[in-house]
């Protein structure tokens, strides 16, 4: 009977990660005004930040749900393989993103006071799904072609 409750209680607190990873990679203006910080407010800069942190809480749950199966046990490698470098990889993204994107312009524009771009908020939600996607259709594909770290 407690292993019973035990995977009932696994399984809820693994939705509620992954549906905090979910708000934090797509809305995150939600998030951060949700729970009002005075030293992180709603700025663009803050939400690309936030969007990082969802990338990194879906692999997490990705990691622990892969692990539970046990066919996926390249892919759950990979993605701990992929787990363990995003910390490094993801300021590395979010560097190209100032770089070549309208982030600075955005940053410029709320720091004068103008109105802030939907369609920006978009872009950037699509392209951190972008990279969580390239990194689970990357582990996939090496999973299955037996390329995984042993």
């Amino acid at each position: 009977m407690s292993e019973a409750w035990f995977a009932a209680i696994a399984a809820i607190v693994l939705l509620v990660f992954a549906g905090m990873g979910v708000v934090l990679l797509l809305l995150p203006s939600k998030f951060l005004r949700h729970g009002q910080n005075p030293l992180q407010p709603d700025t663009p800069v803050n939400r690309v930040h936030t969007r990082a942190l969802g990338v990194y809480v879906c692999l997490f749950v990705l990691m622990i749900i892969s692990g539970s199966i046990k066919n996926l046990e390249g892919f759950h490698r990979n993605i701990l393989l992929a787990l363990g470098v995003s910390p490094v990889i993801l300021p590395i993204f979010l560097w190209i993103l100032w770089r070549f994107s309208a982030l600075q312009r955005v940053n410029r524009r709320y720091l004068t006071g103008d109105a802030e771009e939907p369609q920006w908020e978009l872009r950037m939600s699509l392209a951190f799904c972008s990279l969580l996607s390239v990194i689970v259709v990357v582990a996939f594909l090496l999973a299955m072609k037996g390329i995984y770290p042993k």
